[in-house]
């Protein structure tokens, strides 16, 4: 048997490590749609720019790790990428921003890790730091990145095309629309 100093030990330790873990927190400020390559496509999904091939690029999210990373969707294929700000990986399965009657998106020129007022965030990174959504022109695409603001750049990297960093960029920015309310009549 364990004694009751052992025990307290033990938990004391247990503690410890559970503190020391930490993971990214998801931003649920927008609305997000669960996606992979079974699900039907949402016809309202923000698009986020353009693939060297000509392909649309979505919005969209995906956890690597303990961070909660942008990500981009093409349609057709369902397949979703996302870039670290070391490496490119593919996603099997993420979330897709959508707008609605109250949400809409737009993209915002910005630069130097300036945060933009009502600028969409994914979530955190393993550090607490917020990640955002940027995109730049690169490789003949307009291709979605990752914008740590700590760092003042937006890392995009696509397929296997080298990884850049840009410190002139676009954020992505929310727009709320008030819609007409209309009383219910019989």
């Amino acid at each position: 048997m364990y004694s009751v100093k052992q025990l307290s030990l033990l938990a004391l330790v247990l503690a410890q490590l559970l503190a020391g873990i930490q993971c990214g927190v998801y931003d649920n400020t927008d609305n997000w749609v669960l996606g992979d390559k079974t699900k039907n496509f949402p016809e309202n999904a923000v698009l986020g720019g353009f693939d060297p091939t000509g392909y649309n690029l979505y919005v969209a999210r995906t956890v690597s790790g303990s961070n909660i990373l942008p990500a981009r969707v093409v349609a057709e294929t369902r397949v979703g990428t996302f870039n670290t700000d070391t490496a490119v990986n593919t996603a099997t399965s993420y979330e897709l921003l959508v707008s609605n009657a109250t949400l809409s998106y737009q993209w915002v020129r910005s630069y130097d890790g300036y945060r933009e007022k009502n600028a969409v965030s994914v979530g955190t990174n393993a550090t607490n730091d917020q990640v955002f959504i940027c995109r730049a022109r690169s490789d003949s695409g307009q291709i979605i990145g990752t914008l740590y603001l700590a760092q003042k750049k937006c890392y995009v990297r696509y397929g296997t095309l080298s990884l850049k960093t840009f410190d002139k960029y676009e954020v992505l920015v929310r727009e709320q629309k008030i819609v007409n309310w209309i009383p219910y009549d019989n």
